[in-house]
């Protein structure tokens, strides 16, 4: 374990510390904090756990719309020209079913075909799509860095959920973003600037350039989850300078997502197993869920990696796809895409 690896998880270790004794909480590692006095949580936090299971589906316009399963490359026309992503529909897709909506963004240089693929993200219960970025100097980027095309792929992403939600049944009380790098950095500008069309959002590995979060309207609580590798040697866990810009740290960049959400403490607990460290640090007493997952040493890449994802360790045990999936399930929210008329 590096040395700066171990200055985080000890930071991590004396943090749940403190909480202990400040909460009267107990906790072995592996095992959850136990609560020796129930705190006085807002009706809006209480309700996180129950809204999986009791907020029913809102079918979109498309449902009754036939669409033939598969994993399928498609375009879009937008005032940028002609956009590209790849879109897969389970096996058992059935017309008057509403699924979720899960979109993926690449990093950059990469696409939406190799993120699909290293991710193992189409394998979930649900309609999963994967954009391209535009091309700037033979590479695709997002908006939300230095090096990006230029082009509103905030636009381009509402016009593709429109596109989406008008010819496929999907589910308006569940429709996430995820993305790594990159990918990651414009899941923080769609939940800047596009808050009300995703339930949730999960950047693995961001790239939190300035861009990312310019012009942020911080007004709505908001489910947030982040997994960020200590080792990470691209954006660096705490920090740095890359490509002409400063950027912040992931716990920095988390923190005013935990405010919105009027989040009170922070309590850590250890999750690796098989020899894997990882630190789950929740936010509490929150109106909307916000969480985020320390991977010890953990390198610029997608955890429990299908393939090859990026320089660095890659734990096999913990897994970002199971992990971002498990927080979607359980953060249904309504959003305002088209829905049956």
């Amino acid at each position: 374990m590096s040395s700066t690896t171990k200055r985080i998880m000890t930071a991590l270790l004396a943090t749940a510390a403190s909480a202990a004794l400040l909460t009267g909480t107990t906790a072995t590692p592996g095992m959850a904090a136990t609560t020796q006095t129930a705190p006085a949580h807002s009706a809006a936090a209480q309700t996180i756990g129950k809204k999986a299971s009791t907020m029913p589906a809102a079918p979109s316009a498309g449902c009754g719309t036939e669409q033939k399963p598969g994993n399928d490359e498609k375009t879009i026309s937008t005032e940028d020209g002609e956009r590209s992503y790849r879109i897969n529909i389970p096996r058992d897709y059935e017309l008057e079913t509403p699924l979720p909506l899960v979109l993926g963004f690449h990093g950059n240089g990469s696409d939406g075909a190799e993120f699909q693929n290293y991710t193992g993200l189409p394998t979930l219960p649900a309609i999963t799509v994967f954009p391209d970025g535009a091309l700037n100097d033979g590479k695709r980027s997002w908006q939300g860095a230095p090096y990006a095309s230029g082009a509103d792929d905030v636009a381009f992403v509402a016009e593709l959920l429109d596109s989406i939600e008008s010819e496929h049944c999907i589910d308006l009380n569940r429709v996430y973003a995820t993305g790594k790098s990159n990918g990651g950095g414009m899941v923080s500008v769609l939940a800047c600037h596009l808050r009300d069309r995703f339930s949730a959002f999960a950047p693995v590995a961001g790239a939190y350039y300035p861009q990312s979060t310019e012009g942020c309207d911080y007004s709505t609580p908001t489910p947030m989850l982040a997994i960020h590798g200590t080792g990470d040697a691209t954006m660096h866990y705490e920090g740095g300078h890359r490509q002409g810009e400063d950027y912040p740290g992931v716990r920095e960049w988390i923190q005013p997502w935990a405010e919105a959400s009027g989040c009170a403490r922070t309590k850590e607990r250890h999750v690796g197993r098989k020899g894997e460290d990882v630190a789950r640090t929740q936010w509490t007493r929150c109106d909307a869920s916000v969480e985020l997952y320390s991977v010890a040493d953990g390198g610029h890449v997608w955890p429990g990696e299908v393939v090859y994802s990026g320089g660095g360790y890659v734990t096999k045990d913990f897994s970002a796809t199971d992990t971002v999936w498990g927080f979607f399930r359980s953060h249904p929210g309504a959003t305002h895409g088209p829905t049956q008329k």
